[in-house]
């Protein structure tokens, strides 16, 4: 009961958190004209954008299935994607807690074990990680006269200021961090997994969560990841840059700019508020009125409208696959859902 009430607690304050952010980002401005701007808009535009939006789901899928297959494991594309998008619902309400749901739920509907499936979202979220910061930088060089202030003030100096203040905590917690992970080491090295009793079982887990997590390592068509990715990537800029099109005032953007607004805001979104509420929308209308001149109402409607979109998506997306999901596991056996490599896509 406890630990429900604190979960319940923890949802509640990252979504205050969320409402507070908005607050602050329109509370001196013109409300009715971000209202008349976001209703007036070209929403053609928008509906390119959300396409565009789940053919980046659709090719996720097929990318993570690339490393489930590494495994010895070939869960339907389409039970993939469910999973996939029933995680993604569950990140709007709690942080994070999406990785963790889409992995259970996949293991529910496939042979694939939980603790190697967790490895490889680890292993997925790194290889993004890396696309974001080379994209940051990409973008950096091509906008080196104009990101070189706005890093400093907007990222980089608050936080700096940020792990100062809270250094007295991340030292030691990292310290202890390395000195449990040298004595887990020391601990497990020694007992056999295929052995009875907890020890044994937890190095069991242990070892399959690692080999999810170097699954990239063997994957057996790199390129074909690779290409996954860049498509990808490519389809996350597009609904960027469509949405650029929807309002008169962003509409004279370009590509670069929707690069910028791209890795600018993806900071957003990996912020721990649920969906990125508050967060994205706060350096998406900063990026577009400090760097590109755009009146703040105009970058605000823009924010609402690029977020907005793709959230409907997750929404819609994440209920029918909860529902397909929900039919499958009514008529079929979980253990019936494995493809032979005939099958695979």
């Amino acid at each position: 009961m406890y630990l429900k009430l604190k979960r319940h607690v923890k949802v509640l304050l990252f979504a205050l958190l969320g409402v507070a952010v908005l607050w602050l980002i329109t509370r001196n401005q013109d409300v009715e004209r971000i209202w008349k701007e976001f209703t007036e808009a070209n929403f053609l535009w928008v509906l390119l954008s959300i396409l565009a939006g789940i053919l980046s789901h659709w090719v996720r899928a097929l990318r993570w299935k690339l490393l489930i297959n590494s495994l010895g494991h070939h869960p339907k594309t389409s039970t993939i994607f469910y999973a996939q998008m029933t995680g993604y619902l569950a990140n709007l309400v709690v942080p994070r807690l999406g990785e963790i749901t889409r992995c259970g739920t996949l293991a529910s509907y496939s042979r694939a074990p939980f603790n190697a499936l967790v490895g490889t979202v680890v292993a997925e979220r790194v290889f993004d990680m890396i696309w974001l910061l080379v994209l940051i930088f990409i973008t950096v060089i091509f906008q080196l006269s104009l990101l070189n202030d706005f890093l400093s003030t907007y990222i980089f100096n608050p936080l700096l200021a940020t792990l100062e203040g809270y250094m007295w905590v991340i030292l030691p917690a990292g310290l202890l961090a390395l000195a449990l992970m040298l004595y887990l080491l020391k601990t497990f090295r020694e007992v056999s997994p295929h052995r009875q009793g907890l020890r044994a079982k937890v190095k069991r887990h242990l070892i399959g969560f690692w080999k999810g997590v170097v699954s990239l390592l063997h994957v057996k068509n790199r390129t074909l990841f690779l290409v996954y990715s860049v498509v990808i990537w490519t389809l996350y800029f597009f609904t960027v840059y469509f949405c650029f099109f929807a309002l008169e005032a962003t509409s004279v953007l370009g590509v670069v700019d929707g690069f910028t607004v791209l890795a600018l805001g993806s900071l957003g979104v990996v912020a721990p508020v649920p969906g990125g509420v508050g967060t994205y929308h706060f350096i998406v209308i900063t990026t577009l009125n400090e760097l590109f001149g755009i009146v703040r109402e105009s970058a605000t409607s823009y924010a609402y409208i690029a977020h907005a979109s793709q959230m409907v998506i997750i929404v819609l997306l994440g209920v029918i696959s909860w529902i397909m999901l929900s039919l499958k596991i009514k008529n079929i056996n979980p253990h019936d859902q494995e493809e032979t490599e005939a099958e695979e896509l």
